[in-house]
């Protein structure tokens, strides 16, 4: 073997082995990711995540709303648009689907919370979110989110808003 083949088959080897590396390394550096910007972090984490003191005078604002994407012919309305709760104060709100068409619509439903502060401090007990939904034609369902803010909210946030976008299964 020539010097330029083993050099040339080390180096393969190098990047072969710094693959199987990154692909061992890659789930614990998304999950510190997300931890930090608040996406996909378990319910539990940010419930024993609350930090500081109760301020049992501090209410915060929270807005619901949803749509469906194109092509989705399900409508989704809030029983309660907007709820007022304390941090560390565990709440509830449903939410109405409504198929209106003549065939069955799977879709799924994708959070989004704002502002991004609110994201790591958000904790989504129960939410439909969770999983895949299937309406059958003109049938109407309610299902609940179960949520709680926790302690350690930036001081200026009063208000928060969670919206839901529906988004079709094929």
């Amino acid at each position: 073997m020539t010097p330029a083949r083993s050099r040339r088959g080390l180096i393969l080897a190098l990047i072969a082995l710094g693959m199987l590396g990154f692909a061992f390394i890659n789930v614990p550096l998304f999950r510190v990711f997300c931890a930090h910007y608040g996406l996909f972090v378990p319910a539990d984490q940010k419930l024993a995540a609350s930090t500081g003191p109760v301020d049992a005078t501090r209410n915060i604002n929270v807005m619901f709303s949803g749509i469906a994407a194109k092509g989705l012919s399900v409508t989704l309305q809030p029983s309660d648009s907007l709820q007022e709760v304390h941090l560390d104060q565990r709440r509830e709100n449903k939410f109405t689907f409504t198929n209106n068409s003549d065939q069955p619509q799977r879709f799924r439903a994708i959070h989004d919370i704002y502002p991004a502060d609110a994201a790591t401090h958000l904790a989504l007990i129960q939410c439909f979110c969770f999983s895949d939904q299937t309406l059958q034609p003109h049938e109407t369902k309610t299902l609940p989110v179960i949520y709680q803010l926790n302690q350690g909210l930036e001081p200026e946030v009063a208000r928060v808003s969670l919206m839901y976008t529906l988004e079709p299964l094929h």
